[in-house]
């Protein structure tokens, strides 16, 4: 099986997969980089993701999908770097366009081992709503879908460790609710774990 892995992230405006999708960000990596002698920095990771931010206007007006007050006053406790994610700007780009941005990444489903998110019951949900909804066919395979949480928790299975943890060192680089940060992160838990356990 191939080892490229693609890793995506939404931020939403709604806890529902109908809901509006602020911004998307996906990144293509490789396991083997785990475990060499070049494993993956923090900053590399950054500057990999690709990042798309959607017209919430749009999404509202064309696709009907919904806002939720509650996850609007959630965004209202976080971070000023993670609530600038939510405002609008001249950057949003139409929901279509997830199609293209997502195809640049994976290009060949078949050369695609793995597609994580953080959890198999959320973001996989919410792109399968809106592909729906701009009569795209799925993006990868079905049988791809890996979810870190579950990764993370096996690898530490009998340690008293978070599937949040930060990764030594990170601490202050980290910012929450990023998407970027969010899936750089996450690998390199993984890749953290990986390196532990069998280095």
């Amino acid at each position: 099986m191939s080892k490229d892995c693609i890793i995506y992230d939404f931020e939403t405006l709604s806890q529902r997969p109908t809901g509006v999708v602020v911004c998307l960000a996906a990144m293509r990596f490789n396991e083997d980089r785990y475990l060499s002698d070049n494993p993956y920095e923090y900053k590399e990771l950054l500057d990999t993701a690709q990042f798309i931010k959607f017209s919430v206007k749009e999404q509202v007006e064309v696709y009907g999908r919904e806002i939720q007050k509650s996850t609007i006053d959630w965004w209202k406790s976080q971070s000023s770097e993670a609530r600038d994610l939510i405002n609008p700007s001249d950057a949003d780009q139409s929901l279509t366009e997830i199609v293209p941005f997502l195809k640049n990444l994976i290009v060949d489903p078949s050369q695609i081992g793995k597609v994580y998110t953080r959890g198999n019951t959320f973001d996989p949900i919410f792109l399968d709503s809106i592909l729906a909804a701009v009569r795209s066919p799925e993006l990868y395979n079905w049988w791809s879908v890996r979810d870190t949480r579950s990764m993370i928790e096996g690898l530490s299975f009998g340690a008293d460790i978070k599937n949040s943890f930060m990764v030594p060192g990170l601490e202050e680089s980290f910012i929450h609710h990023d998407p970027i940060h969010d899936i750089a992160m996450d690998v390199m838990r993984m890749q953290f774990l990986v390196r532990e356990t069998m280095l």
